[in-house]
This record gives structure tokens, C-alpha cells and sequence, in this order.
């Protein structure tokens, strides 16, 4: 069985989770506290354009790009993968251009591309899920057990009113009905004050945004099965238990603190793995790779031998290869949060046998993923296709940007990236005795430096001397370390 563990820190005004099983990061979130644009929030909005062609609309909600809203009728329907739930035909929405409107993000803007919205929000809860106007009920399909989503159909009966849809969650066996109740009536008071506060609002207005990050991940994960939760600083720790404290007695799960005065995620070897995901090349254990591109329009990901030579013959070197790739395929999906068409060059194999085990493997290692997978048969080419339903935040967008020194053509790592590790690296410096460092780096993460208030602030909190040194020549990625017995130049920057 595998053995699956949480991680949550603050640093800097982010929040940050990871999620990892036997010791590997499967899932990943770097989310900046108070931004402006976030799944779940919900703005007023005006809508600027109306393309019946395309059954959609662009919705002016005060971002820097106006949003994408579908007008199709199945839009707002629960992913069928996750839920059961008794459908009904709902109309298509109707818009017209200067129409002031609710909308909710679904998506969150990729490339040039806006976000995605909605204008038939939802309202996720610990146990279940309210989705205002509409007349289903809906059990998760992590729910196996016949007799127990049987009592929560009829506990939906007596819970909502007509109009009203509801979809319980996984975790919702663990509540009594008075719980399920009492977030059901919290939930729909809560639209309640949106629609009233849209009345007045201005265009552009956030009407309401969703938990902080680590109460989010918190709220779908703790139903599962978990072995430890593990908090970076007593900040977290607190929030999290707060939230843990919710549940009944016998499923709450201890946090533990990392307090060794380290950075959790560096010490532990999580950074490390962070950073990997950056790269287009993906080691897989057996010494063979892999090498994910992403385009517009689709991903494509390269399977290759590397050094694996296998034991046996040739056909069962490839076919033991290709079994491990679809499993690492299924992981770095999740991971890297890729939406959309995938693309996969497998190695060629002859066994017709194998071909249609390894299409097979491919689904049961995508069966995990919360996002909506879809596999199609291998080609004649060798070549398959899968599609996955994108939902949430990128964490990539905080760790790379476009690389300026080959014209966009490649990625670099953000100065936001290079930053936190400076601050991982000067905690080490401190548990070590280390009382006074010279950093010298990039001119530009310099000046990003000195804009962050927050960075600023936790590494006077660690009580040495540090001067930061401008260097225009030096790569964004390099910061070079002196400690104690150093000059200080004339533009260095104590903090």
C-alpha cells in the first residue's frame, strides 16, 4: 500500500503544498496569498462580446484580459467521471452584450488566453458541493459502498429544497445528517449574500473568494487515506488543525511541526523534486526517460531506453519500459497540471499482446487523477492519445517564465523561484553559525528582491548580517555566497 504524506508551508506570502507518495511529489501547489485572480472566486462582470457560432461570450471582470464564459447547456453539469448523479437538460445560457452578470472562475488564464468562467457557480463544502439553480443529487463515485450512497440519495430528500443541487463528496459518510444539513444551509445562505452584494456592486468587483490553499487541499484529501501531515512553521500547524478539528473525533489526523529551523522542503528533498519538474526530461527509475514538450495546442512526451538494457530480449526490454513510462506519464500529468491533448510516442513493439496491455496500464495509472482522463486506442503509428481536463492552478507559472537569453524559445526559472531559495539556503547558513553573508546575484532578481517586502522582513527575522550585491553580468540562476570575512561594496544592499 502505498504510503501517502502532506506537506504545508508559508513562506513570503505564499502558501505551498505538496503531496507525496513512497516518498515522491505527485501533487503541487504554489499559491501567492490575497491574488487577484483565483479558482472559486466570483466577480461581477460585464459581458463585452456575444459569439452565438461559438456558443460563448468574453466577460469584462476587472482582470488584465477579459474572461472566456461557454454558453452551452452541459457547461455547469458535475464531471461524470467523479459523480453519479441524476442529470437533468438544462437551457442554454442566454446573454447579450452589456449584460451585467455572476460569473465564477473555472480556469485561470493561460498564455494569452483569458480565464475561463462561469456563470452557474458552485459552492464546495468539507462533505458535499451546492450548485444554487438547479435540481440534481449527486454521490461521489470514491463512495463504493452501495448501501451508503443509497443513505445519502435519500438523505439529499430531506436536506434541499426543490431547485437546489447537491453532490456529496467523499468525505461525506464520515458527517451525520445534522452536519451535512448545516453545511448544506451555510452554503446556500452564502449565494445568498453574493446575489444581494451583486446588486450594488460595482463591475469588476470580487464577490467571493474560496479557503486559503492548504485548508483547500486539506478539505479534499483528508477523506483519504493519509499517513502524516507535516506543517513548515507553527503558522500552518495552526491553521491546519483548526480545520482537522471539524471532523469527527476517531478521523482526525495529527500535524506535525518541522521545527528544525531549516526549510522543510530543501531539507527533506523536496525541492529538489520540485525543481525537476521544470526540466523536459523526466528520469525514470530503470535508467530510461522521458521528454515532455508542450505546445499550443497539445502535449507530446517521448518515450526512450536510456540506459535501461532489460534481462531478457529486446520486445520485453521495450515492453518493460514503456509499462514503467505509463505509469511516470500518469504522475507527471498530475503534477505538472496538463490539460488538454497528450500525446504519446511509445517505444514500438511488435507483441499485439502488449500494445493492448500497455494502453491498459495507461488508464489504471490515470485512474488516480482527480481531472477527467480520456484514452483513446493506440494508432497504427504506435502513437496514443489521451485527453485531460485541466482544472485549478498551474504551479509551473510560479516556478518558470519564458527564457529571455533564447528568445522565448526555452523557459528560465522565475526570480520569485530563485528567491525562496536563496532564503532556504541563508536558513541553513544560520542553524550552521553562520553570522554574516554577502549574496552576490542578477541585477533583476535583485531589484525583484527589493520589492518583496515579505522576503525582506523573514530574512532580517533570522538575525544575520546579510548584503545583497547587483551584478548585471551575472546569470539569473547564479548567486554566489561569502560568509563572515568579506568586503562590502559601495552598492551593496544590507537588508
Amino acid at each position: 500500500m502505498s504510503k501517502k504524506t502532506l506537506y504545508f508551508d508559508y513562506n513570503c506570502g505564499y502558501y505551498i503544498s505538496v503531496v507525496t507518495e513512497n516518498g515522491k511529489v505527485n501533487e503541487f501547489n504554489f499559491e501567492k496569498i490575497n491574488k487577484a485572480c483565483a479558482v472559486g472566486n466570483i466577480y461581477k462582470g460585464r459581458v463585452e462580446s456575444v459569439h452565438r457560432g461559438m456558443q460563448a461570450a468574453f466577460v469584462d471582470c476587472g482582470l488584465e484580459r477579459n474572461c472566456f464564459l461557454s454558453l452551452a447547456a452541459d457547461e455547469c453539469l458535475p464531471d461524470g467521471k467523479a459523480y453519479d448523479c441524476t442529470q437533468e437538460t438544462k437551457p442554454e445560457i442566454k446573454v447579450e452584450e452589456g449584460d451585467e452578470i455572476l460569473v465564477q472562475i473555472q480556469k485561470l488564464p493561460v498564455g494569452k488566453k483569458g480565464a475561463k468562467v462561469t456563470a452557474r457557480p458552485s459552492f464546495v463544502g468539507k462533505f458535499l458541493i451546492y450548485m444554487p439553480d438547479s435540481s440534481f443529487t449527486g454521490v461521489s463515485r470514491k463512495i463504493a459502498d452501495k448501501e451508503l450512497r443509497n443513505n445519502l440519495v435519500y438523505s439529499a430528500a430531506r436536506i434541499k429544497s426543490d431547485g437546489d443541487g447537491i453532490v456529496f463528496r467523499a468525505a461525506a459518510p464520515y458527517a451525520k445528517r445534522e452536519m451535512l444539513k448545516g453545511e448544506f444551509a451555510y452554503l446556500k445562505n452564502l449565494y445568498g449574500g453574493i446575489k444581494k452584494s451583486f446588486e450594488t456592486a460595482a463591475k469588476g468587483d470580487l464577490l467571493y473568494t474560496d479557503a486559503e490553499l492548504p485548508v483547500r487541499v486539506m478539505r479534499d484529501t483528508l477523506s483519504t487515506d493519509i499517513d502524516g501531515i507535516v506543517a513548515g512553521s507553527a503558522r500552518v500547524k495552526e491553521l491546519l488543525e483548526k480545520f482537522i478539528n471539524l471532523y469527527p473525533l476517531q478521523n482526525r489526523k495529527p500535524v506535525y511541526l518541522h521545527d528544525t529551523g531549516r526549510d522543510m522542503l530543501e531539507e527533506l528533498g523536496i525541492a529538489r523534486q520540485l525543481l525537476s519538474i521544470t526540466s523536459p526530461r523526466v528520469d525514470i527509475d530503470n535508467g530510461a526517460y522521458l521528454i515532455i514538450e508542450r505546445t499550443e495546442a497539445l502535449t507530446v512526451v517521448d518515450v526512450n531506453t536510456g540506459k535501461f538494457t532489460g534481462d531478457y530480449n529486446l520486445e520485453q526490454t521495450v515492453y518493460q519500459t514503456n509499462i514503467a513510462a505509463a505509469r511516470e506519464i500518469a504522475r507527471q500529468v498530475r503534477l505538472r497540471n496538463i490539460g488538454g491533448i497528450v500525446v504519446v510516442d511509445f517505444i514500438d513493439m511488435q507483441n499485439a499482446a502488449h500494445n493492448k496491455a500497455l494502453v491498459e496500464e495507461l488508464e489504471r495509472a490515470l485512474k488516480t487523477d482527480k481531472s477527467k482522463c480520456t484514452v483513446a486506442a493506440m494508432s497504427k503509428f504506435g502513437l496514443v492519445e489521451f485527453t485531460r481536463k485541466r482544472s485549478g492552478n498551474n504551479p509551473l507559472a510560479r516556478l518558470t517564465k519564458p527564457c529571455k537569453y533564447c528568445g522565448a524559445a526555452g523557459t528560465a526559472l522565475t526570480e520569485e523561484y530563485i528567491l525562496l531559495g536563496m532564503r532556504a539556503k541563508l536558513m541553513g547558513m544560520r542553524v550552521d553559525g553562520v553570522k554574516r553573508v554577502r549574496a552576490d546575484m542578477n541585477a533583476d532578481v535583485f531589484s525583484q528582491m527589493l520589492g518583496w517586502e515579505e522576503l525582506k522582513n523573514e530574512l532580517r527575522g533570522l538575525g544575520i548580517e546579510i548584503y545583497a550585491v547587483p551584478h548585471k553580468t551575472y546569470h539569473e540562476n547564479v548567486i554566489k555566497y561569502k560568509t563572515d570575512l568579506f568586503d562590502v561594496p559601495d552598492d551593496a544592499v544590507k537588508i
